[in-house]
């Protein structure tokens, strides 16, 4: 049996938010002016999702390089996290110029690609990445994250 149907079913439900746009079955979404696109629609623990995020405002976007992350629920009728953790990726003693430092501009149109590891103990279940936008200070520039359309994590056969 294909692992593609639950996927599709979850990005089904997933679409009717009011915040996120895209086409059905698309893994990418678009909130707050940032595209963020996966390019799988299924990984193992331990693999790299590439995570692009393009910039479609009118005006420049600043992304937050310390806080990217794969967030996963087990049951859909659950809410994804929106915990936002600079010390994520800058480190347990990031200050507000550590995480000015990593952020990336992004003027209108630009698009930059980030990875992300699926840890060893990612438990299977829908995910999603979140990425935080800043203002230039960075400061969070809105209180929730920009998040790329759904996916799915299983287990390695070998496991």
């Amino acid at each position: 049996m294909s692992r593609a149907l639950p996927l599709l079913a979850a990005v089904l439900v997933l679409s009717c938010g009011e915040d996120a746009t895209g086409p059905v079955g698309s893994l990418c979404a678009t909130q707050h002016g940032l595209e963020v696109c996966v390019d799988r629609p299924e990984y193992e623990p331990r693999e790299s999702i590439a995570v692009t995020s393009r910039n479609v405002s009118g005006a420049p976007i600043f992304k937050d390089s310390c806080a990217t992350k794969a967030v996963g629920v087990t049951n859909l009728e659950v809410e994804f996290e929106e915990f936002y953790n600079p010390t994520l990726h800058c480190g347990r003693g990031a200050t507000r110029a550590d995480i000015v430092e990593r952020m990336v501009a992004l003027e209108p149109g630009d698009s930059t690609q980030d990875t992300v590891t699926v840890p060893f103990f990612a438990f299977q279940g829908w995910y999603r990445v979140n990425v935080w936008i800043l203002d230039a200070e960075g400061n969070l520039a809105e209180e929730t994250p920009a998040a790329s359309g759904v996916f799915q994590i299983f287990p390695s056969v070998g496991e």
